[in-house]
């Protein structure tokens, strides 16, 4: 596979390469640089990273047919978003085929995985007050820590600057009962910008037992202290209420959720230095009611449990000249969890320092980063980073990026201390750390204004992989013993035919290898191949339609799972915006596809939502 790969990019980078007497940047081409936080957590612009970042912006967020964060997320290149029966159904998401719990998602850098599960679920998260998106595809231990598979960072909406007060109301309806209304607002008082936002959205469902009831609001402010700087904060909140239907064997019932987070925050600007702190927190609290038939010795029980951080962080930057660029800092984390999993609740300290240090020799980018963790319970990991941009062609926008790094990702609580009375599974207390070396090497160019092209190459050698297996006693545990080696592929590409059409496509490759057995996992969690293609057509009168759709192949053994099930699936949103309104349509499934999801649950047939937009 490494060989045709090789191959691929070869061959692209001699296409990048062709000379073009125009200018990479001109009016009505693909827009290549977009400003990136995530990768240093200060502002820069995505060439210059070493790291594959993927952003995607307001505007193309507003193109896609989704009713959250999860659904967002479902529609960008290289991330998988498990699908699950139903509106307002927990999800789970992959990157470049790793396990959910290996990627950190954070909202204005605020953590969201629990250490009970090391997940989060995306779909309880709104996507209406979101500015744009950052991924950065791979391990990213060196400023963030745990963190093998990557990171997802959402940015909200910046408050207001006006004094009259802007928003909108939106409202939409859709099959199976379903509506929803949201509402935002945004603006400035003297010195003090504001932006809140809450939404309610309830559904029948799609079958038996399968209702749904989501309130989610948000707020934030940002004050001018002259002199002494500025003041920031922000709050969000999340409750949901979801019956889980019926399953064949087993009986659900409703679900409740509840989530918060929030940060406040202080910066101030220096000569050369520009310093921040912040106090951020985020927890989860989860009841469980289940009654199951499938085993006998499982009886009615319900499952209750609390996850809390508080989180102190304290960046600064500083740039020494004018090609430097030094970022120095340190997180101190503070968690309690409580479960009925749990004999006891749980609480765990964490301390880490980090700088990491920019050099801009144009055409040459350099980049060295350093974090120290140092766990209550899973003990110390160091994670260096060094990598490098070279802009080959500033004509066709051609660039090479080169990374490599150290990571880790602390496994879940629950491994190591949950009740085997409740699980039915066996603890292992001696649980540490995955630890990996990833290698990622990249190709960017523009070699025409209206075309667009990146691929990217990625291998992680994970040691330590946590797995499933038996003890003494013939018993399932948790264990650190395999050896795997994840690599793979991406492909990237658009095209401007003419004004306002436009196509984009992807393509993903994944291989996860037992390096002990030397062959290929079968029955991973994530799809083995991916392709994705977007049609956008946006006409100066205000007429727009974007068509996305995306192929899962599969690696599977089990039954239940056909090659029939591997099909493209589309989705279509149409806009028409008019002076102070748009309306909408959303198709889902728009061939009315049919496929399972997983298991048990065939996913929907074709279903539409329309709704409008009042702006003021």
């Amino acid at each position: 596979m490494i060989g045709k790969m090789k191959y691929v990019l070869a061959v692209s980078l001699a296409f990048a390469l062709i000379p073009v007497s125009a200018p990479a940047r001109e009016a009505g081409a693909v827009e290549l640089e977009k400003v990136v936080v995530t990768n240093r957590r200060v502002g820069s612009r995505s060439g210059e990273a070493v790291e594959n970042v993927y952003v995607i912006n307001q505007d193309e967020i507003k193109q896609l047919p989704a009713r959250d964060l999860s659904e967002a997320l479902s529609y960008l290149p290289g991330v998988y978003i498990e699908p699950r029966r139903g509106f307002g159904r927990a999800t789970s998401f992959s990157i470049q085929g790793s396990d959910s719990r290996q990627v950190r998602a954070m909202i204005d850098g605020i953590p969201l995985n629990t250490q009970a599960s090391g997940q989060v679920n995306p779909s309880k998260f709104p996507i209406e007050n979101v500015k744009r998106i950052e991924v950065i595809k791979g391990a990213s231990s060196s400023i963030w820590g745990s963190s093998l598979g990557g990171v997802i960072n959402v940015i909200t909406k910046d408050t207001g600057d006006t004094l009259i007060p802007q928003g909108s109301v939106t409202s939409s309806f859709a099959e199976f009962r379903t509506r929803k209304e949201s509402f935002d607002l945004s603006g400035k008082a003297a010195d003090l910008g504001y932006y809140i936002f809450s939404s309610y959205m309830e559904s029948g469902g799609r079958g038996p037992k399968d209702d749904v009831l989501e309130k989610k609001a948000f707020a934030k402010f940002s004050y001018d202290l002259k002199e002494a700087g500025k003041a920031s904060g922000s709050f969000g909140f999340s409750q949901a209420e979801a019956n889980s239907g019926k399953l064949p064997d087993n009986t659900w019932e409703a679900n409740p959720y509840r989530a918060q987070y929030g940060k406040l925050g202080w910066s101030k600007k220096f000569e050369v230095i520009e310093a921040g702190v912040d106090l951020k927190t985020s927890g989860q609290d989860i009841i469980s009611k289940s009654y199951n038939t499938v085993e006998d010795d499982v009886a009615a029980q319900t499952i209750r449990s609390r996850d809390v951080l508080y989180q102190v962080s304290a960046v600064s930057s500083m740039r020494p000249g004018e090609r430097d660029l030094l970022v120095a800092g340190a997180d101190f984390d503070w968690n309690i969890l409580k479960s009925t999993y749990l004999s006891a609740a749980k609480e765990l300290n964490a301390q880490a320092p980090f700088a990491n240090y920019t050099l801009k020799l144009y055409p040459w980018y350099g980049n060295l980063g350093l974090r120290y963790d140092r766990n209550s319970e899973f003990g110390s990991a160091l994670s260096p980073s060094a990598g490098c941009v070279y802009h080959l062609s500033a004509i066709t926008g051609t660039l090479i990026r080169m990374n490599v790094s150290r990571a880790f990702n602390a496994p879940p609580l629950l491994w190591k201390y949950y009740n085997r009375d409740l699980s039915g599974l066996t603890v292992n207390p001696d649980l540490k750390p995955e630890r990996a070396w990833v290698y990622e090497l990249g190709l960017e160019s523009q070699p025409i204004p209206e075309f667009w092209l990146k691929i990217s190459l990625y291998r992680s050698d994970v040691s330590d992989a946590i797995a499933n297996a038996r003890n003494a006693q013939g018993q399932w545990i948790k264990k650190n013993f395999k050896k795997f080696r994840r690599q793979g592929l991406e492909i990237e590409s658009k095209v401007e035919f003419f004004k306002g059409f436009s196509f984009k496509s992807a393509g993903s490759f994944n291989d996860l290898a037992d390096r002990a057995a030397r062959k290929t996992v079968q029955d991973t969690d994530s799809p083995r191949q991916s392709f994705d293609l977007g049609f956008e057509y946006a006409h100066p009168g205000g007429f727009g339609f974007y068509i996305n759709g995306r192929y899962d192949y599969w690696n599977k053994t089990y039954d239940t799972f056909r090659p029939e099930d591997r099909k493209f699936i589309f989705d279509l949103k149409a806009t028409r915006k008019f002076k102070h309104y748009t309306c909408f349509l959303n198709i889902y499934n728009l061939a009315n596809t049919k496929f399972w999801s997983d298991y048990f649950f065939p996913s929907p047939g074709r279903y539409f939502e329309g709704g409008v937009t009042v702006k003021w």
